[in-house]
């Protein structure tokens, strides 16, 4: 039985778009799913567990779904962060299981820190990204690839690892701007426009000379093309990251200093660190823009 005379702690709730939702399932943080267990039957999110306790809604009852996730899956799942979806319509029974869910998660978890709560509905998750879901509890081919995250509507970053043609096809994907020491190979794929920089993640690497050529390819293949982009490196997290925060500051007003688009591109994918010089060639490059020339 769950100890309910202990003080609940603070953690942060937040209600997320499907997009974000998308973004956060690569890091195998645990996945609530709230329906009934005929919806999460009938299809789900992968990796998705059915927290839908019947016929009584208790955090006892939550506690002994939780306690069987838990010796099937703790391991494998990030404790810090929980996903929770429900229907797209509001259902009182589901709205009675999220209220007691999070009764249960702020009293039991001593590692968790942050609860992000799909406001789209399962539905519209599954209209936009049927390859991330099964009517099966067992793993597809699609939740197994590396996806890149995304950053707009049309602009993607990841690493290498998405330079994958299912996850291409999928997605989408138009156009791919790439940076490492070497070659990258070659996509097999019809009508895929693709350009590379061979420049190393290092502190003497110069990316300010190539942020304006990046920035305009980038702006052409949205704005002329009407493509989506993959920008990568090995990991995703310095120079393509780099290239992304550059394009934003040309192209979007709201963003008004390069710790404004750095913020902005770390909420879509929290692994990205730019090296410090990259970071200082940032600064540079920002201040040697017109105002006139920010659009959005």
């Amino acid at each position: 039985m769950l100890e309910t005379s202990i003080l609940p702690r603070d953690i942060c709730i937040n209600d997320i778009s499907k997009e974000d939702f998308y973004n956060k399932l690569y890091w195998d943080h645990r996945i609530y799913d709230i329906r009934c267990a005929d919806d999460y039957i009938k299809g789900h999110i992968c990796r998705a567990h059915n927290m839908h306790p019947l016929p009584i809604i208790s955090m006892d009852s939550i506690l002994n779904i939780d306690e069987e996730i838990n010796n099937d899956y703790g391991k494998s799942e990030h404790p810090s962060d929980v996903l929770i979806y429900r229907s797209k319509n509001i259902d009182p029974i589901e709205s009675n299981v999220l209220d007691t869910l999070l009764c249960y998660l702020k009293l039991s978890s001593k590692s968790l820190k942050k609860i992000h709560i799909l406001i789209d509905g399962y539905e519209n998750f599954q209209l936009n990204y049927p390859y991330l879901c099964s009517d099966s509890i067992y793993y597809n081919e699609s939740i197994l690839l590396v996806w890149p995250s995304y950053i707009t509507s049309n602009l993607y970053l990841g690493s290498s690892m998405c330079r994958n043609e299912t996850v291409i096809s999928l997605l989408k994907i138009t156009h791919i701007m790439s940076f490492s020491d070497y070659q990258p190979r070659k996509i097999e794929m019809d009508n895929i426009k693709t350009i590379h920089w061979q420049i190393s993640d290092s502190l003497s690497s110069n990316l300010l000379d190539i942020f304006p050529l990046t920035v305009k390819w980038i702006s052409k293949s949205i704005n002329d093309d009407e493509g989506i982009i993959l920008v990568h490196c090995d990991q995703g997290v310095s120079r393509s990251a780099s290239i992304i925060i550059a394009y934003l500051l040309t192209s979007n007003v709201n963003l008004c200093s390069v710790a404004d688009a750095f913020n902005y591109v770390k909420s879509k994918r929290n692994v990205i660190r730019p090296n410090e010089s990259f970071l200082k060639q940032l600064e540079t490059y920002f201040y040697s823009l017109p105002i006139k020339g920010k659009i959005i």
